[in-house]
């Protein structure tokens, strides 16, 4: 998936062509552009999986180890009612 935006509170969000995902927690500081590959999960009940990144500015030649909590994931359409629920108006 492709890191396409910054939210609040340090989270990001990616998509591919299955959907969108929010995640937070990585070690690394992601850009616009990285890529971020799931590979296991780690902790189902915290929703924690162990990653690879790639990074746009590096010409994606390396991949780099990382964990990172998905906090949502889904269409474009769910993730629009996510927003409305953890968006403080």
């Amino acid at each position: 998936m492709e890191v396409i935006a910054y939210l609040h509170n340090a989270d990001l969000l990616l998509e591919d062509a299955q959907g969108v995902a929010v995640i937070g927690g990585s070690h690394y500081v992601l850009s616009l552009g990285d890529q971020v590959f799931f590979h296991e999960m780690i902790d189902e009940q915290a929703k924690i999986y162990q990653v690879k990144i790639s990074f746009a500015c590096t010409e994606h030649v390396m991949l780099h180890e990382d964990e990172v909590q998905i906090k949502f994931e889904g269409g474009h359409d769910a993730y629009q009612q996510y927003i409305k629920r953890t968006t403080v108006h």
